[in-house]
This record gives C-alpha cells, sequence and structure tokens, in this order.
C-alpha cells in the first residue's frame, strides 16, 4: 500500500470495516429473530416475522461478503462497481421502507445509520473513481489465443 493515495487507504478500511459490521447484523438476525422488527421494521411488528429477519440477514450477509472483497481487492473495477451498488441498493432500500411504505421510522437507529453510511460510503467510491487506479490483470497475462496457437506449434 506504499505508494498508494491515503484516500484510497481510507476507502478499502472503511469499505472493509461496513463489510464486516454487515456481517455480525447478519449474526444478529439468525440469533433473534425479533432484531428486524426492534432495530428497523418498529411501526408494525405484523409486518415482521422471523423469516423477514433471516432474508434480510442473507441479504446483508451478501452485501458485507461483496464488501470485504472489495477492500482486499479495490483495484477490480468490476467488484468496485458491484460494491458501490450494494450502498445504493441499500439507500434506496431504506429510504423507501421509510417514505414509501411506511414500515420504519427515520428517528431510529436502524434506519439512520444505514442511510447515513451507504450515503457517505457513496460519496466517497464516486470520488474514489479519480484514486483507485484499475488494475487488468488480463493485460499481464498476454493474449491467451496467440500462447495456445504458439503451443501448438511447437508440438508440430
Amino acid at each position: 500500500m506504499s505508494g498508494t493515495p491515503s484516500i484510497v487507504n481510507l476507502l478499502r478500511i472503511w469499505i472493509g470495516l461496513i463489510g464486516m459490521v454487515a456481517v455480525g447484523s447478519t449474526i444478529r438476525c439468525f440469533i433473534a429473530p425479533n432484531y428486524a422488527y426492534e432495530m428497523i421494521f418498529s411501526i408494525d411488528q405484523n409486518n415482521v416475522s422471523a423469516l423477514t429477519s433471516r432474508l434480510f440477514g442473507v441479504w446483508t450477509f451478501l452485501s458485507g461478503v461483496v464488501r470485504v472483497m472489495c477492500a482486499f481487492d479495490l483495484h477490480n473495477r468490476s467488484l468496485y462497481h458491484l460494491t458501490l451498488f450494494t450502498f445504493v441498493l441499500a439507500l434506496v432500500y431504506f429510504v423507501s421502507e421509510v417514505f414509501i411504505y411506511k414500515t420504519a421510522k427515520l428517528e431510529s437507529a436502524g434506519i439512520l445509520a444505514p442511510l447515513l453510511i451507504s450515503s457517505s460510503t457513496i460519496v466517497l467510491m464516486l470520488v474514489g473513481y479519480w484514486f483507485v487506479e484499475t488494475e487488468d490483470l488480463r493485460a499481464k497475462l498476454g493474449d491467451e489465443n496467440e500462447s495456445l496457437v504458439t503451443k501448438a506449434k511447437k508440438k508440430k
């Protein structure tokens, strides 16, 4: 990481930390079936079941894993885009639950924290486009078709 701009290191640490928090949240969704109701969907308990909590946990786990993978391989542009999309999806999801479906209160920590984290991370990742260099591993390997033709010619 030497020679890497500090914003890239900050972004890597931030995304990794948020990914690990998501994995921890997943564990809570499976251990405490009322977690989704208590922390997020606190307006009407009839909208939330143990199944809802587990589904939310699986979605959160998938997002967390993608984010941790991005923290390790920040220069992979496809993974970077996918990670950015997980934050956009989270933002849209929580905003819609508050303002469209009205199943959650904006004042609750289970809503306010994801809204702040996802929106600030989206901004950080968009700024990161100017600092994170893209690394195309395929370019290092060369043309695989050419190497296959060369090997075939050597066999003859």
